[in-house]
C-alpha cells in the first residue's frame, strides 16, 4: 500500500514533474552543447587538414611522392568535411521526425 501512495504521490506533486522537466532540460542542453562542440570542431579539423595540405601540395615542387600524398589529405580533408555535414544533416533530420525543433538546439552556452 505504501508503494501505490508514493506512486500516486509523484503524480500529484507538482515539483516532481518540474525537477523531471529540469534534468530533462539540462540534458538537452548538455546534449546540444556536446553536438555543436563535434560539428564545429569537425569542420575546424577538416579546414584545417585541407588548409596544411593545400600547402604541402603548392610547396611540393616536383617531387611526385609529395604531390599525390598532399592529393590524397586534400580528398581525405574534403571527405571528412562531408560526413560532418552529414552528420549534422542525419542529427536534425532525427530530430524532426522526433518531433523536435533542430533549428532550435541549444547553443554552446546553455543556460542551466
Amino acid at each position: 500500500m505504501y508503494l501505490l501512495a508514493s506512486v500516486n504521490n509523484e503524480f500529484t506533486d507538482p515539483t516532481a514533474l518540474s525537477n523531471w522537466i529540469t534534468k530533462y532540460a539540462a540534458f538537452n542542453s548538455i546534449s546540444g552543447v556536446a553536438l555543436n562542440i563535434v560539428f564545429y570542431g569537425g569542420v575546424a579539423l577538416t579546414l584545417i587538414f585541407g588548409i596544411i595540405n593545400g600547402i604541402k601540395y603548392a610547396t611540393s615542387g616536383g617531387d611526385k611522392f609529395a604531390s599525390q600524398a598532399a592529393k590524397q589529405g586534400v580528398t581525405n580533408a574534403v571527405i571528412g568535411f562531408i560526413i560532418v555535414v552529414g552528420f549534422k544533416v542525419i542529427v536534425s533530420v532525427i530530430i524532426n521526425l522526433l518531433g523536435g525543433e533542430a533549428a532550435n538546439l541549444p547553443n554552446s552556452t546553455p543556460e542551466f
